[in-house]
């Protein structure tokens, strides 16, 4: 992206500075993604079960995270 767009802010000591704009895109997705596709198999469909409720209710981390105490 070479097109970036600069806004001119005022710091807390009164300096004027250029503030890199917004990079993304606009717009809006077009279509969602079939997460479902994926589990064509019995085995897949409960692999993907254990996985989520080891996430969810595992005694090992909380959520997604490795922590020793709960935040």
């Amino acid at each position: 992206m070479s097109d970036y767009t600069y806004d001119e802010k005022e710091r807390f000591d009164g300096v004027t500075i250029k503030v890199l704009g917004p990079t993304y895109e606009e717009g809006k997705p077009e279509g969602g993604h079939d997460w479902k596709s994926g589990l064509d198999t019995r085995e897949k469909a409960l692999d993907y079960l254990r996985t989520a409720l080891r996430y969810w209710y595992g005694a090992e981390g909380f959520g997604s995270e490795k922590r020793k105490k709960e935040a």
